[in-house]
């Protein structure tokens, strides 16, 4: 089951985040070097698509997103650099 969030304040739309197993969030850890990782996460390395960030308001690659929170692991829709970092945790399922 996947539940709708907000990317925190920035947010005009939702993403679809969803809890995954520790296995799937190393795999796509090791799977190419994150194009960004912090400490409540990561953005795959690779770009999925491009489209207008909701906080920039400029056309910018798009990532999947990985977070841990809560002892838990979540995988999320594709978000822009600027959208991941301006994601609240308080916002997790």
């Amino acid at each position: 089951m996947r539940d709708t969030i907000k990317h925190g304040r920035y947010n005009k739309g939702a993403a679809m985040i969803k809890e995954c197993s520790s296995d799937r969030y190393f795999e796509r850890l090791s799977a190419h070097r994150p194009a960004v990782w912090i400490g409540k996460g990561f953005l795959v390395g690779e770009p999925i698509d491009h489209r207008k960030c909701q906080v920039t308001g400029i056309v910018l690659p798009t990532y999947a997103a990985f977070f841990f929170a809560h002892r838990r692991y979540y995988e999320g829709d594709s978000m822009t650099m600027p959208e991941f970092h301006a994601f609240e945790l308080s916002s997790l399922p």
